[in-house]
């Protein structure tokens, strides 16, 4: 190991571990937000916390502009071309952005008829995914080790649905509709998970620093999610409900929605401390 990894190594672990305490506390948070108890539209509360990205997105945009070099340096937007807001760059992920909008809300949906545990599980059959998507689209064929440590996943996977089920019936003493939701919800944020990046990869932001990517895909993300709105509004009955206009709710929500992004940041940060 040359001495330039050496000392990357202590910081790529202190990164690593930042980015896994964030993720968990992330998805605490969103099992809260999306828990359904309170306020049963996770589409709407998705939405805003994706408004709430942008804001922290166009934040970033003026400390680009008007920042400390420092800072800049810190969140890599010193060696990349200025943030742009234009609306063609928008409509230039739309393809993307639908990946994007179906992955988070069929992934909030799950979350929010199971419990953390499970959605975890459930949501590990992007490994599978990945493998049925690259040899459809791609042609691909993965090697047997990776093929026999899918099979693995999809296992456990097994063994924790039928472990949630027991719960579910002998001790909740509740049917298993929920949990069917849940599974059918995990598999499909599955399959967009491993979409995702696919789509990002062919689609014309391939090259984009990913910045400027996420302007992009959340902005043009935030009309896909019109349609799914005005469904929780006419069906569900969002506009009567008293937690519309709760204040501490949607503080709540934007602190989950601010740590998401803060995630978003300690992924970011991992790309440039790759050991060589």
């Amino acid at each position: 190991m040359s001495s330039m990894s050496a000392r990357k190594t202590p910081l790529l672990a202190m990164v690593v571990c930042f980015y896994m305490t964030v993720s968990v506390g992330t998805t605490l948070m969103n099992k809260m937000s999306f828990s359904g108890r309170k306020f049963p539209f996770p589409f709407f509360v998705t939405c805003f916390q994706m408004a709430v990205a942008l804001f922290w997105l166009y934040v970033l945009s003026l400390l680009q502009r008007h920042g400390p070099k420092s800072l800049n340096v810190l969140l890599n937007l010193d060696d990349i071309p200025k943030l742009e807001w234009r609306i063609k760059n928008f409509l230039s992920a739309a393809g993307v952005a639908a990946a994007f909008t179906a992955m988070l809300s069929s992934g909030n949906l799950c979350l929010m008829f199971v419990q953390v545990s499970f959605y975890q599980a459930a949501k590990s059959q992007h490994i599978l995914c990945i493998l049925v998507l690259s040899y459809f689209l791609r042609n691909e064929m993965q090697p047997w080790p990776v093929v026999v440590s899918c099979v693995g996943v999809t296992l456990g996977f097994i063994i924790n649905a039928i472990a949630e089920a027991d719960i579910v019936i002998t001790k909740l003493g509740e049917d298993l509709s929920t949990l069917i939701y849940g599974c059918v919800a995990g598999f499909v944020s599955s399959f967009f998970v491993a979409l995702y990046p696919m789509l990002l990869h062919s689609s014309i932001l391939k090259g984009k620093n990913n910045w400027q990517i996420s302007i992009n895909v959340n902005a043009m993300s935030l009309v896909w999610y019109t349609p799914l709105i005005i469904y929780e509004i006419w069906v569900g009955g969002l506009l009567s409900s008293p937690f519309l206009l709760d204040v501490e709710f949607w503080t709540f929500n934007f602190a989950t929605a601010s740590v998401g992004f803060v995630l978003n940041v300690a992924a970011m940060l991992q790309a440039p401390l790759k050991l060589t």
